[in-house]
């Protein structure tokens, strides 16, 4: 069961985080370099705000911090399931 918990928190953490990525480059600045292979995704997803238009910033940085919540929560149930053999032998 564990192993179902974890694999639906870090498939939906990583769709959350396309998601805001998708929505990110769907609202993309006309100032800033078009979008393409050499874009950096991580600083992309942290600060939205440089390559977004404000109208939708709010959906962008929710649908990116749920996605990390979703993903810590899978790391947590992983750590959880490694100390619980780990302690049982």
């Amino acid at each position: 069961m564990r192993v179902v918990l974890w694999f639906a928190l870090l498939l939906c953490g990583n769709l959350l985080l396309v998601a805001g990525l998708f929505l990110t480059r769907l609202t993309w600045r006309p100032d800033v370099e078009p979008f393409g292979r050499g874009s950096p995704i991580l600083q992309i997803m942290i600060h939205a705000e440089r390559f977004a238009t404000p109208e939708r910033l709010r959906a962008i940085r929710l649908l990116n911090l749920s996605g990390g919540v979703l993903l810590c929560a899978a790391v947590g149930v992983l750590v959880y399931e490694i100390v619980s053999v780990t302690l049982s032998r």
